[in-house]
């Protein structure tokens, strides 16, 4: 597992540190790791606390999501875009921001679609929810703990039944439109999401995509096998939209311009 120090070391360091789950390939976080990584800005990760209350991250940040960037001090920066914008400022090559309008707008658009609230992940967190907290009452305490813990998501994510009623058709909705995109971009002849170049689309995508797709073993030796086969049992629906090529795409930018092996 990646090295963590705690929030009250991080305060006391400068630089950049990230806030990330520990033991956990959580999309959002594996994103801005690897954009960091990509620019060349090292940074030190502060472990984010899964259970119970986070007293000391609230306090430092206002809230007690992860992933948050904190850049010397300057105020944390825990939203995508606003930590896209310090990568770009930090390290401007390579830039991952197109620089037209025309194909920033649709970027920005395209990954709000992704991770932002309501979209492709976050429908995804509230099917996994309605699976965990509408299924049977798990006896052993093991399980018991991870109802409590899919309680506690619940709450963050506003999940209830009817939230989670139209989150199937909203991740078909948002694969089958980012697959177009591809197929349009092939029919261009071009590798990339926008345009010709790499941007933090690209990006994005491979790292959220690991939630219906998972990695291969010698790319993330320390994925949990429970894990794996869980992420691996889709919706005939969503299997249907999640195209080969989006996970073609996937796998290219991994081993072109990512860091490989995963580590969390």
């Amino acid at each position: 597992m990646a090295n963590y120090v705690d929030v009250a070391q991080a305060k006391a360091m400068s630089g950049l540190r990230i806030v990330a789950t520990p033991g956990s390939i959580a999309p959002w976080s594996e994103s801005i790791k690897q954009i960091f990584s990509l620019k060349r800005v090292p940074y030190v990760l502060v472990a984010q606390k899964m259970a119970g209350p986070d007293p000391d991250l609230k306090e430092w940040t206002a809230q007690t999501s992860a992933p948050v960037a904190v850049w010397n001090d300057e105020r944390p920066r825990s939203t995508w875009l606003e930590q896209l914008y310090l990568a770009e400022r930090l390290a401007p090559d390579p830039p991952l921001i197109p620089p037209s309008v025309e194909d920033r707008v649709q970027m920005i658009g395209l990954i709000n679609e992704i991770c932002g609230e309501t979209g492709l992940a976050w429908s995804g967190r509230l099917r996994f929810l309605h699976q965990q907290l509408r299924g049977p009452v798990p006896a052993a305490s093991e399980a018991g703990e991870a109802r409590a813990f899919a309680q506690q998501l619940g709450d963050k994510y506003g999940y209830t039944p009817e939230a989670a009623k139209g989150a199937t058709d909203k991740i078909v909705e948002v694969l089958r439109g980012l697959g177009a995109q591809l197929e349009h971009q092939r029919a261009r002849a071009s590798r990339f999401f926008i345009g010709d170049r790499l941007t933090a689309l690209d990006i994005y995508w491979a790292a959220f995509s690991n939630t219906f797709n998972p990695p291969p073993p010698d790319w993330c030796p320390n994925f949990p096998p429970a894990q794996r086969e869980g992420m691996s049992k889709l919706a005939p629906a969503i299997s249907a939209a999640l195209s080969p090529l989006l996970i073609e795409h996937r796998d290219y930018i991994y081993r072109t311009y990512l860091k490989l092996p995963i580590d969390f």
